[in-house]
């Protein structure tokens, strides 16, 4: 009898299992909306981005990871290449995309020997519009910048230097194992009125680059390039080619839960002040990697809701709701703040704005 029970329970629980992967499939199937009109394969062209690419099959980019099948026998498979070609196909009634029709990838054939290199992947995001934010201009935290070694003097007595002049730097300890330096200025601090006015962090601005020649208090350091004036009292920040940042990731749904905020707008050539935001500008958000979020988060922006005063009860004031407004894409993350492209955007922005995790 007792057999009996334990066989019975076995049946049960494989059936649950069996329910539980069908409704798994179910809810993506759900959850994937494929683009009306999407092609059955598509080849890769040089100046794709994969956000364009998963715009072409999918309505929200963002679950490209739930529709995009890795082919493990390729080095960096999640990394795509001009020339590739990515079909549709059904497993089990699910779409998701290939380099092939088998699973595997397309390479076109070619008398020399051919090199894929990292640079050659297509980027998630366009690289022109977040190039300078990938290697040069960064997010510091609090007392971060006033803790750098600063410039103290120029030769031949200069007010200011430039490349091919040797600066003079206190900070640099003789046992420091870098030799190539950024030099910045701080930029502007940043605070969220909603989250206790406290500072996050603020810019440090990138001016040039400059190599130790001697060490020492003060050290010797030549500068190998500029592209602003630079100064005494500017400070100096190792560079650390652990840290560059690449373009080659999936945008995908933030884990986040809490809702953020676009704090600021740092698009090149953007006016000091001007709080307006639009598509394809790059805007600093005050959610970073201590909350969890991570490059290729993409966020649902919302635009704010008015205060207005309500006509018919004297001095009450009514907000009126969030509204839907577009997304947002990180790119790169700080402790507290992160870079985000606005990828699309159905009405004119403000910094203020409200950020999400997607809606399904």
């Amino acid at each position: 009898m007792k057999s009996n029970k334990q066989f019975f329970s076995l049946i049960i629980f494989i059936f649950v299992i069996i329910l539980s992967s069908q409704a798994s499939a179910n809810q993506q199937v759900e959850t994937l909306q494929l683009k009306a009109g999407h092609p059955e394969q598509y080849i890769v062209k040089k100046g794709d981005t994969l956000w364009g690419i998963s715009g072409i099959f999918l309505n929200k980019p963002q679950d490209w990871p739930e529709i995009w099948q890795m082919n493990s026998q390729i080095d960096n498979p999640h990394l795509i290449y001009p020339g590739d070609v990515l079909y549709l196909v059904y497993v089990d009634g699910n779409p998701y995309i290939t380099r092939d029709k088998n699973g595997k990838r397309t390479v076109r054939l070619s008398p020399e020997i051919r090199y894929e290199e990292l640079e050659r992947a297509i980027p998630t995001i366009p690289l022109d519009l977040i190039a300078p934010f990938l290697s040069q201009n960064r997010v510091l935290n609090p007392g971060e910048y006033s803790a750098s070694p600063y410039i103290v003097g120029i030769n031949d007595d200069h007010m200011s230097a430039g490349a091919d002049n040797l600066i003079y730097v206190m900070g640099i300890t003789r046992d420091n194992p870098h030799k190539s330096f950024g030099i910045y200025r701080k930029g502007r601090s940043y605070k969220n009125p909603d989250r206790g006015n406290q500072t996050l962090g603020h810019t440090a601005i990138f001016l040039g680059e400059a190599t130790l020649e001697r060490p020492g208090n003060p050290a010797t350091l030549y500068v190998e390039k500029s592209k602003a004036e630079i100064l005494k009292g500017h400070r100096l920040i190792a560079l650390n080619n652990s840290e560059i940042i690449d373009a080659n990731f999936f945008p995908k749904r933030t884990s986040v839960k809490r809702p953020a905020t676009i704090i600021g707008v740092l698009t090149n050539g953007r006016q000091p002040g001007v709080s307006y935001v639009g598509a394809m500008d790059v805007v600093l958000v005050d959610v970073g990697s201590d909350d969890g979020a991570e490059k290729g988060d993409v966020f649902d922006i919302y635009k704010k809701g008015s205060i207005v005063k309500d006509p018919l009860r004297r001095n009450s004031l009514i907000k009126l709701p969030n509204e839907s407004a577009g997304n947002l894409m990180i790119f790169r993350t700080f402790k507290k703040l992160s870079y985000a492209l606005v990828m699309d955007t159905s009405k004119t922005l403000r910094v203020g704005d409200v950020i999400k995790a997607p809606s399904e």
